[in-house]
């Protein structure tokens, strides 16, 4: 696996087809890029259909310290690869959209469902029909962070369709789904933290092996955070609530959060105050009440947004529209608190 860049940074790349290209040179366009950024000798070919599709495939790939990422939405093509027994990497793939996708393994063909999750092994050759449509996104982690035998990733390999285990759902897709974030290239490897965070959970549940608290730390954090922005506007989300989500008991809970800038139960507070104070700035204008706001926002009444608005930005809610300059910096600082 490349290991780019110096520090924290990492290289990130995008692909869009370039302008100006016949058919023919468009594929080949896309062969050369992928075949760089997928980190496996793939040999790209046009799927052959009856009826004429356009060809628009893109695609963005970030590479760090340890790991690397691609997902792309890809044009009809054939691929395959021939074995690499010399690859390090636990490789992960989420085919969040598959029509018609067959993927060949140890040289037999079955059909892949739209939003399965499986591990792949590069070390041995395979290949895949990728129809118009196809989405995928597919990370790569260096196997000597995790401590996977060899025995261990065969049994990982042989696992079917991940997608219904809990802890894809509750760490993986949301993490996959939610990386485009600006500037992460510049912070690759918190990046890589958060992944490798994700894959040792879910490798240490499917192999039935105990996971540190502090490896398990950046993955559940951004996951509790996923669903804390997701969910804040329900007034019965409290710290009892997300620990019955998760699985956890409240005291661990409170450990994944005792460094961040707003604890767990501040974070709630804190979500549903931004939501608040964003609609007061438009309740003239939308002729809404305090106490639709209050509702909407995940208060449990109209004195509670009261008490939270007034200790974010020392002004109360009738305020809000005579220091308009006052709320959007109380709001900025609560953006910036509330950033993954």
């Amino acid at each position: 696996m490349p290991q780019t860049g110096t520090g924290d940074s990492g290289r990130l790349r995008r692909y869009v087809v370039q302008e100006g290209l016949n058919p023919e040179q468009r594929f080949e366009h896309w062969r050369v890029w992928y075949g760089s950024a997928v980190e496996t000798p793939m040999r790209l070919e046009k799927a052959v259909r009856t009826t004429p599709v356009s060809f628009n495939p893109s695609a963005i790939n970030l590479a760090g310290p340890g790991f690397s990422l691609i997902e792309m939405h890809n044009a009809p093509a054939l691929g395959s690869w021939a074995p690499n027994p010399d690859t390090a990497d636990l490789r992960l793939a989420y085919f969040r959209k598959a029509p018609g996708l067959t993927l060949t393994l140890n040289g037999v063909p079955e059909p892949v469902s739209p939003g399965s999750v499986r591990f792949i092994d590069t070390s041995l050759g395979g290949s895949f029909d990728a129809p118009e449509g196809f989405h995928a996104l597919q990370l790569n982690i260096d196997r000597s962070s995790l401590n996977v035998s060899e025995a261990e990733l065969s049994s990982l390999l042989r696992l079917p369709d991940l997608a219904k285990h809990p802890i894809v759902g509750t760490f993986v897709i949301p993490a996959l789904m939610s990386w485009k974030r600006p500037g992460i290239d510049r912070a690759a490897s918190g990046t890589a933290d958060i992944f490798r965070s994700v894959m040792a959970t879910l490798v240490g549940s499917l192999l039935e092996t105990s996971v540190s608290d502090e490896a398990q730390k950046p993955a559940l954090s951004r996951a509790v955070k996923k669903y804390l922005n997701d969910s804040y506007d329900d007034p019965n989300l409290d710290v009892a609530m997300v620990a019955d989500r998760f699985n956890l008991s409240r005291r661990s809970l409170f450990y994944f959060f005792e460094n961040e800038e707003l604890h767990l139960s501040e974070r709630i507070r804190a979500l549903r105050t931004r939501r608040a104070l964003e609609l007061l700035l438009q309740a003239d204008a939308q002729k809404t009440t305090y106490s639709e706001i209050a509702e909407s926002c995940g208060f449990t009444n109209m004195q509670s947004m009261r008490r939270a608005v007034k200790e974010f930005t020392g002004m109360n809610v009738r305020e809000i529209h005579r220091s308009e300059t006052n709320v959007n910096i109380a709001l900025q600082q609560l953006r910036e608190s509330l950033k993954p």
